[in-house]
């Protein structure tokens, strides 16, 4: 009976003051979470929250009307949520007061100090709630989400819900670790996949020497001599020796010089730049400086043929010597390699 009286007065109140309610106080919004800081009692006893024992109350207001109320229990580094209620709440203005109703029964005057905060007075009491902007919206979604799906369920105290800091914490390092896995695993494989081609191309290698160092000591005697007289020609060639002046005279090669050079070798050495190829991935330096060697150029000029110092292409000859045989040499060594090819 009390709570049908409650119902009507709340219609009549509605009836004869809600028409007013947007335009006497049209900033008041509820919409957002708010935490419970203070109760003030008629006697003047004040209590704080959280209060000593690490409890508080928080509401959480959504646009649709719908409010959802939990306890909230701090221990440490975790928030136990004790879910209480979920219902609907409507503000009700008059042009001298405002009254919040809650669950279609409980009407309470209300008063917002700001933005950030409110008091209701509830049966003589003051109840002082602050608004929280610092909560996650998955942390707020959580709360809402064990509060509709808990209330009538005889929720006992085994049964409250804990979020734990260390737990996300816990979550996160999972995380990490996973991001650290899949990379290492890509790493590995990178590696291994590496590693295989280059056991691959040392195969590749070592085959290519094997049938260089073949086929130079099964060569026929005239196959050598026949050699021998295409190399006397291209040597007495007037190309050649107009090659040879502009070099000694410190000339630089041109793009088409170096194409020619490329094209005329290749009748008196047939497999010169494919053996080179297939031992090592020459770069246009280094494939230069083999062309000049195969030709009898001296080092000093073809460091100043390729605008280099002396030591460079030194340096260039014996790594090219440790790269194709897998062990030091000297630059000599690589050059008594390219003759034989």
């Amino acid at each position: 009976m009390r709570r049908n009286l409650g119902t009507i007065f709340l219609a009549v109140v509605l009836a004869f003051t809600g028409c007013s309610a947007d335009r006497d106080n049209p900033d008041v919004t509820m919409t957002g979470v708010w935490t419970l800081r203070k109760v003030i009692f008629p006697t003047g006893y004040t209590l704080t929250y959280p209060n000593a024992q690490g409890y508080t109350r928080c509401k959480i207001y959504d646009s649709d009307s719908t409010f959802y109320h939990a306890e909230l229990l701090s221990v440490g580094s975790e928030t136990m949520v004790i879910p209480l209620e979920m219902e609907r709440y409507t503000l009700i203005h008059d042009s001298s007061d405002t009254l919040l109703v809650e669950n279609g029964r409980f009407m309470m005057h209300f008063r917002l100090t700001d933005d950030t905060t409110y008091t209701v007075y509830n049966n003589l009491e003051q109840e002082l709630w602050t608004r929280t902007d610092n909560m996650s919206e998955k942390r707020r979604q959580e709360i809402c989400d064990i509060v509709r799906n808990n209330i009538g369920s005889c929720v006992d105290d085994a049964k409250n819900f804990i979020f734990s800091t260390s737990e996300k914490r816990l979550q996160e390092e999972n995380r990490k670790m996973l991001y650290i896995t899949v990379i290492l695993a890509l790493v590995a494989i990178l590696l291994i996949t590496n590693t295989r081609h280059i056991v691959k191309k040392n195969r590749a290698m070592r085959r290519e020497l094997e049938l260089i160092n073949e086929q130079n000591r099964l060569r026929p005697q005239p196959v050598t001599q026949a050699i021998k007289m295409v190399e006397q020609e291209f040597f007495s060639s007037p190309y050649y020796r107009t090659l040879r002046s502009r070099i000694e005279n410190g000339e630089t090669l041109k793009e088409s010089d170096w194409e020619e050079l490329e094209e005329k070798i290749k009748p008196v050495y047939p497999h010169f730049t494919s053996r080179l190829h297939n031992l090592h991935n020459m770069s246009l330096h280094e494939f230069q400086v083999c062309l000049l060697l195969k030709i009898n150029i001296p080092p000093s000029q073809i460091a100043s043929v390729l605008c280099k110092e002396v030591s460079s292409i030194s340096s260039t000859r014996s790594r090219l010597y440790c790269k194709v045989f897998g062990k030091k040499g000297s630059s000599k060594e690589w050059d008594a390699f390219i003759a034989t090819l």
